[in-house]
C-alpha cells in the first residue's frame, strides 16, 4: 500500500513539476515576443547601438525598394495616362508625377552615404518629411489644380501609397516619428477630401468619415506591420547573438577539454581518445533519443551504461616510442609521512612537493605520467622528440632531490628523494573503459624502477644507457651494490651509474637554448582555461560576443531582394558572402519555400506567438469596414444577419486566442500555474493550441479572410446587371446609379482586404500571396466587366482617364507594396529559423562537449571531486578530506609479461574489471584509484557524505552547462526543495547514465547527510570492508572466467599463470587533490599501506587481509582461516587471514566459529 501512495505522490509531484514548466515555458514564450522586453533585452545586453547600425543597414534595403517602386508606379502611371481620351491635361499630370519621382529618388539618396548620415543624423528625418511632403503635395496638389481651373472633382490615388511608405519604407526609426508624420498626412488628405472631393456632395460627412476610417485603419496597418517588422528584427538579432555567444562557449569548452585532457595524455592519444569519447557519447545518444520519460529509462540505465562503457574491440589507445628516457623518483619514509601527519598537513607537504615536481618536469619538458603513493615517475623526448630526452631527467632528477630538500626544511620533515633514470623503447597509451590513466610499459620501465628502488638516498642513478646519452656533462661513479645484486638488473645485463653534479658550465649554449625552450613551453602550459573563474569566463565570452556581432553585422538578413546589389554583382566573394548564396539557394526563388522539404514542415509547425495580435487588429479593421459599409448603404435584414454572425465569429476568435494572454498577465500566479475551471482551462489551452498549431491557423486565416470579402461583397449585393437596367430605366443618370454602392468605398475596402491577407505572420507566404493574387485579380474582373457601367462613371484619379484604369492600378499598387514587403519578411524569418537550426546544432555540440568534459573529468577524478574541480574555484584552495573507515584492496595478476602476451590482454582484463566496478556505483559505491602496470587498486567508503573532514570552497556545485543564459533554469522550480534533473538535450540520457549512482552534482548541502538512524552508523561503517570483499571476490572470478576463455594454451605446467593475488585492509584513511595543471587524486593512511603489503605478500588466488579486516569481515558470516604471522616491512610479523572461498568463486564460505584461532 506504501508502494501504490509513494508512487502516487510522485506521479503527483512529476504532475505539478511538468505544470509548473508549461507555466514557464508559456510565460517565457509570451514575455520573448513582447516589443518592450525585447527592447530591455537588447539594452541589457548593450546590443541598441549594433542594433541600430543593423537596422540602419536594414532601412537603406527598404529605401532602395521603395524607390524602386516609386520609380515604376511613377511611370507606369504616365504611361497609362497616354490611353486617355483627350492629352491636353495628361501631359501636366505626367510631367507632374515624372518630376516628383525623380525629386523623392534624389533626395532620399542622401541616405545611401553612410558616412554622412552617421555625421549628421537629421537627415534621415529631413529627407524623410521632405519626400513624403513632394508626394502629398503633387497628389493633392493636381487635385486642387483640376477643381480650379476645370470643374474636376478627381480622387487622390497616392494617399494610402503614401502612408504606406511612411510606415514599411522610409528611413525613420522607431514608431514615434512615423506616426507624427503619418497622422499629419492624414490630416491633410481628409481636408482635401473635405473641401475639395467631396464639395458638392449631399451626404459630406459620411464621406468625409468614410474616408477618415479607412485612412486610420491604413495608418493601423502600416503599424502593425512596422512593429511586427521589429519585433522580428530584432528576435532575429538577438537569435543571432545567441548563437555567437554559443559558439564562442562551445569554442572555451572545447579548449577546456582539450587542456583538460592535454594535463593527462599527450596529444597523439588525446585526439585518438577525445574522438572515440564524443562518438560514444553520440552514439549514446542515438540510443536514447527514444525515451521521452525519464524513469521509464532508469532501469535500463545500468545495461545502456555497461554497453556504452565496454570498448570497441578493434580500439586500443596504444603508441610506441622509440628513444626516450624513464624517470622514477620515490620519497623516502613516505610511509613515515602518510601515517603520522594530519589530512591538513600532509596534503599540503605533498601538494607542494608535487607541485615543485609538476613545474620542473614542464621546465625540463618531461612528461609526468602518475603518482603510485610514494613514487613519481615521468618519462622525456614522448610527446614529443627531443635529443635532449636523457639531459632533460638528468637534470629534472637533480631538481627534485634539491625541491624535497627545500620541502624538507620548510616544514620539518625527514624525507628526501631516490632517483632511477633508464633510457629505451617503451609503449604509451591508455587501457580499461573508467578512470583511464595514461601510463608506460616495457621492460625498460621495470629497469628504471628497479633502479629506483636500488638506488642510493638523495642521488640520481642511471643505466650504462643512459649515462652514453649524456655526453659528459655530468660527473659520476659506480652504482650501489644492490644494483649489482639485483636479479632484474642482472637478467639484462644493466650496469649503473650515480651521477654526482654537473660537468658541463651553465653557459653551456646548447644547455641555455634547451632551457630556454623549457620556459617557453612552461608558461604556454599554465595559461589554463580551468583556472578562469565562472564569472570571468562569462564576462569574457559577453565582451567577445559584443566584438563578434560588429563582424556579424554583415551577416545579418536585409532582404530577398538587394537592389544595391543588382548592379555590383563580384565574382570575388567573401566567406560570408558565400554562405549567404549557400542559404539563398536553399530557398525557392518564387515561393519562398526551403527546398529541403522537412525543414520547410517544421518551419511550419512553429508556434506564431503573434498570432492573437493578428487577430486583434484583422477584428479592428473588419469593424472599420463595416462601419463604412452601414455609412455607405442603408442596412437591410440581411446585412444585419451576415455581419451579426461575422461579428460573433470574429470576436470568439479574439477572445480565445488573447485569453492565455490575460490570464498570465492577470489571474496567473506562483501557486497557480493553470486555471482552475474547466471553462477557463479549456479556453486557456484552446488559445495555448490555436498559436501552435498551423492548421487552426489556416482555418483562422482564411475565416478572417473570407469575412472581408463578405463585407465588402454585401456593398454590391442589390446591384442587377447593367444590361437589364439599360431596357428597364434607359434615362437613369449616374448619380442614380451610384446609389448602389460608392465605387471608391468599393475599393478602398478591398486594399484593406489585400493589406490584411497579408496580415498573419506564420501563414505560409505562398498561401497569402496566392490569396492576395485570387482577390486583386477577381475584383479586376468584376470592375472591367461584371460593373463597369458604375466604376467608368465614378470619379476618376486624372482627366479623361478611364475611372476603371484608376480603380485597378490602385490596388496593384496595394498587391505590389505589400507582396513586396512580405517576401523581405518572409526571407528574414526563413533566415531567422537558419539561425535558430544552426543554434540547435551548436548546442547539441555543447551538450556533447559538456558531456564529453564530464565523462574525461570522472574518469580522471572520483564524481564527487570531479563537481568541485569543475567548479573552477579551487586554483588557490586545497582539496582534501578524511575518513574514518575506508575499505582498499590491492589486486596483481601473476606471473602475466606485457612483452610476451601484450597490452590487449591487459586491456581487456582491465575492461572487465571495470565491468565489475560499474556494478558498485550504489551509495556505498567501489572507487577505481589507478592501475600501475599488472596491478589493480580500488577503494570503498570514499563518499564526500561520509567525510570527517573536507576542505573545498564553499560554493555549489556548477552545472556543466557551457549557456549562462538561463535556458536550463526553466526546467528547475525555484519553490520546491528537490531539484529535478532533466536529460540533455533529444531526450538524451548520457549524464545520467553516467552519475547514476554516484554523487549527484548540482547541488551539495552545507554539511554531510546523516544516515536514517544514528544506532545503525557503526553497521553501515563496516558495510563498506564486506562491499570490498564482494567486488575482490567478484574480481576473482572475472579473472577465472577470463582465463578459461583465453588463456587454456599458455604457461600449462604453471599453477598460479594468470591467477589474482589480493589484498585488503581497512582503517582511517585520506584522501585530496594534488598537482597545478594535472591534477592527481589519491589516498594515504594505514589501509593503504597495509592493503599493499597484503598483496605482495599474498597468495595466487587467494583474498589475504589484516586481521583487524578479518574481524569486521566475520561479522558479517564470512569465514576468514588465520594464515599465520607473515613479516610486513616496516610492521615486522604480523597476523595475516584468507578468505574463505568455493572453487568457482561463487560465493564466501560461511563464519565458523570453532575454527578461529
Amino acid at each position: 500500500m506504501n508502494s501504490k501512495y509513494d508512487s502516487g505522490m510522485g506521479h503527483n509531484r512529476a504532475h505539478l513539476f511538468g505544470s509548473h514548466v508549461e507555466h514557464f515555458q508559456t510565460t517565457l514564450n509570451e514575455k520573448n515576443w513582447e516589443w518592450s522586453y525585447l527592447v530591455r533585452k537588447c539594452r541589457n545586453l548593450e546590443l541598441e547601438e549594433s542594433y541600430d547600425l543593423y537596422m540602419r543597414r536594414l532601412r537603406i534595403g527598404y529605401l532602395s525598394i521603395f524607390i524602386f517602386i516609386e520609380l515604376l508606379v511613377t511611370f507606369t502611371h504616365a504611361l497609362l495616362l497616354l490611353t486617355s481620351s483627350d492629352l491636353t491635361y495628361s501631359y501636366i499630370d505626367m510631367g507632374s508625377y515624372v518630376i516628383t519621382g525623380l525629386l523623392i529618388w534624389l533626395i532620399l539618396s542622401v541616405n545611401f552615404h553612410s558616412e554622412l548620415i552617421s555625421k549628421h543624423g537629421y537627415l534621415i528625418y529631413a529627407s524623410s518629411w521632405m519626400a513624403v511632403s513632394i508626394m502629398v503635395l503633387m497628389d493633392i496638389g493636381l487635385n486642387i489644380y483640376h477643381a480650379t481651373t476645370n470643374n474636376d472633382i478627381l480622387n487622390p490615388i497616392y494617399d494610402a501609397y503614401t502612408l504606406y511608405a511612411i510606415y514599411m519604407f522610409m528611413p525613420i526609426p522607431y514608431i514615434l516619428q512615423p506616426f507624427i508624420l503619418g497622422t499629419a498626412v492624414t490630416i491633410c488628405y481628409i481636408i482635401n477630401y473635405s473641401f475639395v472631393i467631396t464639395s458638392k456632395e449631399e451626404n459630406r460627412m459620411h464621406s468625409i468619415l468614410n474616408e477618415a476610417i479607412y485612412l486610420s485603419s491604413v495608418n493601423c496597418l502600416g503599424i502593425f506591420f512596422r512593429l511586427m517588422r521589429d519585433i522580428a528584427l530584432r528576435t532575429t538579432f538577438l537569435d543571432r547573438r545567441q548563437y555567437v555567444e554559443e559558439n564562442l562557449l562551445l569554442r572555451y569548452a572545447r579548449d577546456q577539454e582539450r587542456t583538460l585532457l592535454l594535463s593527462i595524455l599527450p596529444a597523439q592519444i588525446a585526439d585518438r581518445l577525445q574522438e572515440d569519447v564524443r562518438n560514444r557519447i553520440e552514439r549514446s545518444k542515438q540510443q536514447h533519443k527514444q525515451r521521452a520519460d525519464f524513469d521509464q529509462c532508469v532501469s535500463n540505465n545500468s545495461q545502456a551504461l555497461k554497453r556504452w562503457r565496454q570498448p570497441d574491440r578493434g580500439t586500443l589507445f596504444i603508441e610506441p616510442h622509440k628513444d626516450v628516457t624513464v624517470l622514477y623518483a620515490d620519497v623516502v619514509n613516505y610511509t613515515y609521512l602518510t601515517t603520522t601527519l594530519d589530512v591538513k598537513k600532509l596534503v599540503e607537504a605533498l601538494h607542494d612537493l608535487f607541485v615543485r615536481f609538476d613545474i620542473a618536469s614542464e621546465e625540463y619538458n618531461v612528461m609526468r605520467i602518475k603518482f603510485l603513493g610514494d613514487c613519481y615517475y615521468c618519462v622525456a623526448g614522448l610527446a614529443s622528440p627531443n635529443e635532449d630526452h636523457a639531459k632533460c631527467c638528468v637534470d629534472l632528477g637533480l631538481r627534485m632531490i634539491k625541491d624535497i630538500r627545500d620541502v624538507r626544511e620548510k616544514r620539518h620533515l625527514n624525507i628526501d628523494m631516490r632517483i632511477g633514470v633508464h633510457s629505451g623503447d617503451v609503449l604509451s597509451g591508455v587501457i580499461g573503459a573508467a578512470k583511464w590513466q595514461f601510463d608506460i610499459w616495457s621492460k625498460d620501465v621495470d629497469i628504471a624502477n628497479r633502479l629506483e628502488a636500488t638506488g642510493a638516498t638523495g642521488r640520481v642513478h642511471v643505466s650504462q644507457q643512459t649515462l652514453r646519452l649524456l655526453d659528459g656533462e655530468y660527473f659520476f661513479e659506480d652504482g650501489t651494490e644492490k644494483a649489482r645484486e639485483d636479479p632484474v638488473l642482472q637478467k639484462h645485463d644493466i650496469r649503473s651509474f650515480l651521477i654526482k653534479s654537473l660537468r658541463a658550465p651553465m653557459h653551456d649554449p646548447r644547455r641555455v637554448q634547451r632551457e630556454r625552450q623549457a620556459k617557453k613551453l612552461s608558461e604556454a602550459s599554465k595559461s589554463n582555461f580551468m583556472y578562469n573563474s565562472t564569472l570571468q569566463q562569462y564576462n569574457q565570452v559577453r565582451n567577445q560576443a559584443k566584438l563578434e556581432m560588429c563582424r556579424e553585422l554583415d551577416k545579418m538578413p536585409i532582404g530577398r531582394i538587394k537592389i544595391t546589389k543588382v548592379c555590383r554583382r563580384s565574382t570575388n566573394l567573401t566567406q560570408d558572402e558565400l554562405e549567404e548564396e549557400t542559404f539563398r539557394r536553399n530557398i525557392s526563388s518564387f515561393c519562398l519555400l526551403f527546398r529541403i522539404r522537412n525543414w520547410e514542415l517544421q518551419y511550419l509547425r512553429e508556434p506564431d506567438v503573434m498570432f492573437k495580435y493578428s487577430i486583434a487588429l484583422a477584428w479592428f479593421v473588419y469593424m472599420c469596414m463595416l462601419t463604412i459599409q452601414l455609412l455607405g448603404k442603408d442596412p437591410r435584414y440581411h446585412y444585419w444577419v451576415i455581419d451579426g454572425i461575422t461579428i460573433f465569429l470574429l470576436s470568439t476568435l479574439l477572445l480565445v486566442s488573447w485569453y492565455k494572454k490575460l490570464w498570465i498577465m492577470y489571474v496567473a500566479d506562483a501557486e497557480q500555474s493553470l486555471p482552475k475551471f474547466k471553462i477557463s482551462r479549456f479556453l486557456y489551452r484552446s488559445s495555448d493550441f490555436m498559436q501552435r498549431n498551423i492548421i487552426i491557423r489556416l482555418v483562422v486565416y482564411f475565416l478572417v479572410v473570407i469575412s472581408y470579402c463578405v463585407v465588402a461583397a454585401m456593398q454590391v449585393l442589390d446591384c442587377g446587371d447593367s444590361s437589364d437596367d439599360d431596357e428597364l430605366m434607359p434615362m437613369e443618370t449616374y448619380e442614380d446609379r451610384v446609389l448602389c454602392f460608392h465605387p471608391w468605398i468599393l475599393t478602398n475596402c478591398m486594399t484593406l482586404v489585400i493589406g490584411t491577407s497579408f496580415l498573419f505572420t506564420r501563414v505560409p507566404f505562398i498561401i497569402k500571396t496566392t490569396v492576395a493574387v485570387s482577390i486583386t485579380v477577381t475584383y479586376a474582373v468584376l470592375v472591367v466587366f461584371e460593373f463597369d457601367y458604375i466604376f467608368a462613371t465614378s470619379p476618376s484619379t486624372n482627366v479623361n482617364f478611364n475611372a476603371e484604369y484608376s480603380h485597378i492600378l490602385l490596388i496593384f499598387i496595394t498587391l505590389g507594396i505589400f507582396h513586396l514587403m512580405e517576401r523581405q519578411t518572409e526571407f528574414i524569418a526563413k533566415v531567422d529559423y537558419n539561425w535558430k537550426r544552426q543554434l540547435m546544432q551548436k548546442q547539441d555540440d555543447a551538450l556533447i562537449t559538456n558531456d564529453t568534459i564530464k565523462v574525461l573529468l570522472v574518469n580522471i577524478l572520483p564524481s564527487h571531486v570531479a563537481d568541485f574541480y569543475l567548479s573552477t574555484q579551487l586554483q588557490n584552495e586545497l582539496y582534501y578530506e578524511e575518513y574514518d573507515n575506508v575499505a582498499v584492496m590491492f589486486a596483481s595478476i601473476k606471473n602475466f609479461d606485457t612483452d610476451k602476451i601484450g597490452l590487449r590482454v591487459l586491456n581487456e582484463i582491465i575492461c572487465d574489471f571495470d565491468d565489475v566496478l560499474n556494478k558498485y556505483s550504489t551509495s556505498m559505491r567501489v572507487e577505481k584509484i589507478k592501475v600501475a602496470n599488472w596491478t589493480y587498486m580500488a577503494a570503498c567508503g570514499l563518499d564526500v557524505t561520509r567525510s570527517e573532514q573536507v576542505n573545498a570552497p564553499q560554493v555549489k556545485f556548477r552545472n556543466v552547462s557551457l549557456m549562462p543564459n538561463g535556458r536550463r533554469s526553466q526546467y528547475r522550480n525555484s519553490g520546491s526543495e528537490q531539484m529535478q534533473r532533466v536529460p540533455y538535450g533529444n531526450g538524451s540520457t548520457i549524464a545520467l547514465d553516467l552519475e547514476r549512482g554516484q554523487y549527484e552534482g548540482n547541488m551539495v548541502s552545507g554539511t554531510p547527510r546523516m544516515s536514517c538512524s544514528e544506532n545503525t552508523s557503526d553497521k553501515s561503517n563496516d558495510e563498506v570492508v564486506k562491499i570490498m570483499a564482494n567486488f575482490a571476490l567478484d574480481l576473482m572470478r572475472a579473472m577465472r572466467r577470463f582465463n578459461a576463455e583465453n588463456m587454456q594454451s599458455e604457461y600449462e605446467g604453471s599453477t598460479d599463470y594468470g591467477m589474482l593475488r589480493i589484498g585488503i585492509s581497512h582503517g582511517r584513511a585520506m584522501a585530496g587533490v594534488v598537482g597545478i595543471s594535472k591534477p592527481h587524486y589519491d589516498i594515504w593512511g594505514n589501509p593503504v599501506n597495509m592493503a599493499s603489503r597484503m598483496d605482495s605478500t599474498g597468495m595466487p588466488g587467494k583474498i589475504q587481509v589484516t586481521e583487524n579486516t578479518a574481524l569486521k569481515l566475520r561479522k558479517f558470516n564470512i569465514q576468514c582461516n588465520y594464515r599465520g604471522k607473515t613479516f610486513v616491512k616496516g610492521r615486522g610479523n604480523i597476523p595475516t587471514y584468507i578468505l574463505g572461498t568455493d572453487d568457482e568463486y561463487e560465493g564466501f564460505l560461511p563464519h565458523q566459529p570453532d575454527s578461529i584461532t
